[in-house]
């Protein structure tokens, strides 16, 4: 199997280069005090491959890495250690969700709009079900479920990710898999705002147009500098990634205007709440 690069090896890799550099020193150095390939430092500073802390510890002594330094590539070693939950996706799953699974995960922070419908990351099995019914057929809709229901995990989890999410009102009224389906979700997500790290806004019909009109979308925000903040957009044959750093910004700054016109989180469970004792 293909070694898979993460954010966190990235991190180790990225500082590894900074060190070496810093020293005037040439990847084929590096290659010559380990007696390894150029290509296995390469890997290494790409994120690719996490070395060995016996070589980090070597490559440090190398570089003349201060404390301060060796202390930081310590701690980016034991994060890149941390083994992620897999999640069992569908064979025939486009790269671009791939990605998404493994990227939403190492975020600092998601920032969702949806339109139409309960986002993903909080949707209950039954309303996962009726949504993947509708494109899908019968074929693999056992297995989106579950694979969706997987990729909530990291939302209990003890430093779990902080997921700020625009809903529109519509998605309340919208009877996904019917009304006691629907009854449910929502008894769901008013579960959910109560967890610290899940923010929840309403966007009300009243607020009229907003943002562009054009669909939802994730922006996912990282604490590392080094790490761009991107954002995906769903499709049906997958998705696709959006990374210029302009573009970025301007997602950004419409999720903000339209947090700004959406109603706070204690009046948005206020609405939550109607809704469900409308469908009892």
């Amino acid at each position: 199997m293909a070694a898979t690069p993460t954010r966190r090896k990235k991190r180790l890799g990225r500082y590894l280069r900074e060190l070496r550099e810093a020293a005037g020193l040439r990847a084929v150095d590096a290659a010559r005090k380990l007696k390894t390939e150029e290509s296995t430092i390469s890997r290494y500073e790409n994120g690719i491959y996490k070395p060995a802390w016996a070589a980090v510890s070597v490559l440090l002594t190398y570089y003349g890495a201060g404390d301060d330094a060796e202390e930081k590539a310590s701690t980016l070693y034991d994060a890149a250690s941390v083994t992620m939950p897999k999640i069992r996706l569908p064979a025939d799953s486009p790269k671009a969700f791939r990605e998404l699974v493994n990227t939403e995960r190492e975020a600092e922070q998601i920032l969702a709009l949806e339109t139409s419908a309960i986002p993903g990351l909080l949707q209950t099995a039954d309303y996962a079900t009726a949504m993947f019914a509708t494109t899908n057929g019968q074929s693999n809709v056992d297995e989106l479920v579950q694979a969706r229901l997987e990729r909530q995990r990291f939302l209990e989890d003890p430093d779990a990710i902080e997921v700020c999410i625009c809903l529109d009102e519509a998605a309340l009224h919208r009877q996904v898999g019917g009304r006691k389906v629907l009854h449910d979700q929502l008894q769901r997500l008013l579960a959910l705002v109560e967890q610290p790290n899940v923010t929840l806004h309403v966007v009300p019909f009243e607020v009229g147009a907003y943002g562009n009109m054009s669909g939802g979308y994730q922006i996912m925000t990282f604490d590392d500098e080094g790490d761009s903040d991107v954002v995906y957009l769903e499709h049906p044959a997958g998705g696709v990634w959006v990374e210029n750093e302009h573009d970025v910004q301007q997602f950004l700054v419409m999720f903000g205007d339209i947090r700004t016109q959406a109603l706070n989180p204690e009046d948005s469970a206020e609405v939550i709440r109607a809704r469900v004792r409308s469908l009892s």
